[in-house]
């Protein structure tokens, strides 16, 4: 009854279709995370799931994020979740591809306890 998805990176990515076929999760967790730039066969492409995804979503991403730039991956993907607006929440750092990890460590421990523990 109590199981959350944490993708970072490329599993952050996939956090936009995980979630969305398996119902047993309770929320999600998205670390560096973003819509992908490569086609890809419309049974495992991401805009055709990312609706689909309705468990609280947190996405933890850096404002200089080479692989999953802001304006045209971040923001989309946040964007087309389908959870409530007040179940997903989208925190920008400074940096890249890494975040600070006392700052990570904080949002991630409340939002599982927020949607996990209670």
């Amino acid at each position: 009854k109590r199981l959350a998805y944490y993708g970072l990176s490329w599993g952050g990515a996939m956090g936009a279709i995980m979630p969305a076929v398996e119902p047993r999760l309770t929320c999600n967790v998205l670390y560096v995370a973003g819509l992908e730039f490569q086609h890809a066969l419309p049974e495992v492409d991401q805009i055709n799931f990312v609706s689909r995804v309705r468990q609280p979503t947190l996405m933890l991403n850096g404002e200089f994020d080479f692989f999953f730039p802001v304006e045209t991956s971040q923001k989309p993907m946040f964007q087309l979740l389908g959870c409530a607006e007040g179940d997903k929440r989208y925190v920008v750092y400074p940096g890249a591809h890494t975040l600070p990890r006392s700052e990570f460590t904080t949002e991630f421990l409340a939002w599982l306890d927020k949607y996990l523990v209670n």
